[in-house]
C-alpha cells in the first residue's frame, strides 16, 4: 500500500515536471515571452533600452540643476548692479529675460505648466523687488538640488513660477 501511493506520487511529480517543460517549450516556440520571476532583468535591448532612459533621466536632471545654479548667479548680479547703480541697467534687463527662460525651463522640466499664479504679496518698490528675486532665485537652486530626478517637486514648480511672477512685476515698476 505504501509502495504504491509513493509511486503514484512520483508520477504525479513527473507529469507536473513534464507539463511545466511543455508550457516553456510552447512559450518560446510560439513567441511569447517566458514569465520571469521578480528581479530578474529581460532581454538585452530591454536592458538597454531601460539604461539609456535612466541615462537620459540623469542627463536632464543635471541640466535642471545647471539652470538653477545659473539661475541663482543671474538673481546675485542683478542685485549687486541694482546696489551699485540704484536702477536697472539694459543689461539688468537681459539677464531678467535670461533669468525668466531659466525658470519657464525648470518649471517645465519639474512638471508645471504655464498657468498664471498670483505672487502673494508682491514688492511695491524695484529695490526690494530685486532683493526678492535674488532671494527666490537662490531658493530655487536650494529645491532644484535636494530634488532627485525621480521625483515631481511641488516646490520647485512654485519657486520658478514665483520667479517668473516677480520678474513680470520688476518689468510694471517704474524706475526711480
Amino acid at each position: 500500500m505504501t509502495r504504491a501511493l509513493v509511486l503514484t506520487s512520483l508520477l504525479f511529480a513527473a507529469l507536473a515536471v513534464s507539463a511545466r517543460a511543455q508550457e516553456t517549450h510552447d512559450a518560446q516556440t510560439s513567441g511569447s515571452p517566458v514569465p520571469q520571476k521578480h528581479g530578474e532583468i529581460g532581454s538585452p535591448t530591454e536592458e538597454m533600452l531601460r539604461r539609456a532612459e535612466i541615462k537620459r533621466e540623469e542627463e536632464s536632471h543635471e541640466e535642471m540643476v545647471e539652470r538653477s545654479d545659473e539661475a541663482a548667479q543671474i538673481g546675485e548680479d542683478i542685485l549687486d548692479s541694482f546696489n551699485k547703480h540704484k536702477t536697472l541697467t539694459a543689461d539688468d534687463y537681459k539677464k531678467l529675460e535670461r533669468l525668466e527662460k531659466l525658470a519657464r525651463k525648470i518649471r517645465g522640466s519639474a512638471g508645471g505648466s504655464d498657468k498664471v499664479e498670483v505672487t502673494e504679496d508682491p514688492p511695491g518698490k524695484i529695490g526690494a523687488a530685486v532683493e526678492r528675486l535674488a532671494e527666490l532665485s537662490g531658493l530655487l537652486k536650494k529645491s532644484v538640488a535636494k530634488t532627485s530626478r525621480l521625483v515631481v517637486s511641488a516646490a520647485v514648480i512654485k519657486n520658478s513660477s514665483d520667479v517668473i511672477e516677480l520678474i513680470k512685476r520688476i518689468r510694471s515698476i517704474k524706475q526711480p
